[in-house]
């Protein structure tokens, strides 16, 4: 038990010092193409706190947090660094503010699967609307 706990304040302590030392991610707000794009590589590379910048929900850093605290326990982290992606379409909502990037990912010995980020439009910016529910995850 002890061992995990200090396992878990390495990580949030490295993925802290990588905030502070991050650059701004610089990505064209209005094409949800490369929001989706961008979160999805941060997210399968294991900086899902710099995801959260991309992220139109408030507290999604507090959801990470949960998040790894669930995998630590359940024993589930594991590398998706390894893990590619296909953006494959967007469908936009009537409304024109919300919609869905739909993407197929690959891994090494596992079966492609599909998967969607949810998106949505405040102001100009396309942010991806990501919420943690437990047992589900990209």
């Amino acid at each position: 038990m002890r061992t995990r706990f200090l396992i878990i304040i390495l990580i949030f302590f490295t993925l802290d010092v990588h905030l502070l030392l991050s650059q701004p991610i610089e990505i064209d707000y209005s094409k949800p193409e490369e929001v989706a794009k961008k979160f999805l590589e941060l997210y399968f590379k294991g900086d899902w706190f710099s995801a959260c910048k991309l992220c139109a929900c408030e507290g999604c850093e507090d959801q990470i947090s949960f998040m790894i605290k669930k995998m630590d326990e359940e024993s589930t982290i594991t590398d998706e660094s390894k893990c590619t992606f296909t953006l494959d379409k967007f469908e936009l909502d009537k409304d024109g503010t919300t919609g869905k990037y739909y993407y197929t990912k690959t891994c090494p010995d596992a079966k492609p699967k599909k998967n969607h980020v949810d998106m949505k439009k405040i102001g100009e910016k396309w942010l991806v609307e990501y919420i943690y529910r437990r047992d589900k995850f990209l």
